[in-house]
């Protein structure tokens, strides 16, 4: 007993390390955003990317049974799955940008990001009939309260005007807002259930996730690092030293922010995409505070209080009788 609560310990900490990690790039997309001259967050990715991609070639080929992780049983499975991911991420990458134009803050952006746990749990539920008691549905209910109250901060006035002068109305113009945020919790969602289905799936004694891992990084990485390249390319954004910078701390960040995670994809998925998500807010919500400026509001407040609330519910530490199945 006292076993299974030191490693379920010990997930606990990986995936809140692993939030906390992946927030970091988001930050880092930011800082750029607020550079003097801007620092396009393509050109922040196009390091970070690049990066974890030589990274994850290393490890894969590093690996005695390199040749099985590409071509053996149900290898197809992680090809598939990691080219959905990349896909996935590069599009929520291009999202952000959009968001970060209408100069959108980083909080409401980055809750966007972490609500796509809720997706990865309804579909949990029903495809892999993971059991969900009361604590962990409030848990769902403050993150989604979160994301909600985080999401109501609104862009400058100016940027405002500038959205709904594309679509007629001040109105129509929170409206497209409210669908970046929308279209960012789908996006990001897609790589998460991609990984939740690799870690449950069986082969000879290992998850797909454990086997092909190396694959699914090489693969995620490749696309986002090609994707970053051809724009950088097109629009001639050049590599500077700030972005440089800001990319190798990105960098840092999402390898180990994503080897953390996929370690952890096999337990529960209303633990551990739950504590990911609100991880990664309250870091990027206190950072965006201390360190770029953004206000402490009231709502800042709130938004922080159901984070905290959502991981104390979604950890496990609060316990209620499990829902029975249909």
């Amino acid at each position: 007993m006292s076993g299974n609560s030191g490693a379920g310990g010990r997930i606990m900490l990986m995936v809140v390390l692993s939030g906390v990690c992946i927030s970091i790039i988001g930050v880092m997309y930011k800082i750029g955003a607020t550079c003097t001259p801007a620092v396009d967050t393509f050109q922040v990715m196009v390091v970070a990317m690049g990066v974890g991609f030589v990274y994850s070639v290393v490890r894969l080929f590093r690996r005695p049974d390199w040749r099985r992780g590409l071509i053996g049983s149900r290898a197809g499975r992680a090809w598939v799955a990691g080219l959905i991911n990349g896909a996935g991420q590069m599009l929520t990458a291009w999202l952000i940008i959009v968001a970060f134009q209408h100069k959108l803050p980083l909080t409401p952006v980055w809750c966007a990001m972490a609500l796509s746990f809720v997706v990865v749990i309804l579909y949990s539920r029903v495809v892999w009939s993971e059991k969900l008691d009361g604590a962990k549905w409030l848990s769902i209910a403050a993150a989604v309260g979160c994301v909600i109250v985080s999401s109501l901060a609104s862009p400058s006035g100016d940027a405002t005007e500038a959205a709904a002068s594309s679509v007629g109305s001040v109105g129509d113009g929170g409206l497209l807002l409210a669908g970046l945020l929308v279209a960012i919790i789908l996006c990001n969602s897609s790589s998460q259930v991609c990984m939740k289905d690799l870690g449950m799936q069986l082969s000879d004694g290992q998850t797909l996730m454990d086997r092909h891992r190396e694959l699914f990084l090489v693969l995620m990485y490749g696309i986002l690092t090609a994707g970053t390249v051809v724009f950088c390319v097109a629009r001639g954004l050049p590599m500077t030293a700030t972005s440089l910078a800001l990319g190798l701390v990105a960098a840092a960040g999402s390898i180990a922010g994503v080897l953390l995670l996929t370690a952890c994809v096999s337990a529960p998925a209303a633990v551990v995409f739950t504590l990911n998500g609100v991880a990664g807010i309250l870091s990027a919500s206190l950072i965006s505070v201390l360190a770029l400026g953004e206000p402490a509001t009231a709502q800042w407040a709130a938004t922080l209080t159901l984070a905290a609330a959502a991981i104390v519910l979604g950890s496990g530490i609060v316990r209620t009788q499990v829902t029975s199945d249909p």
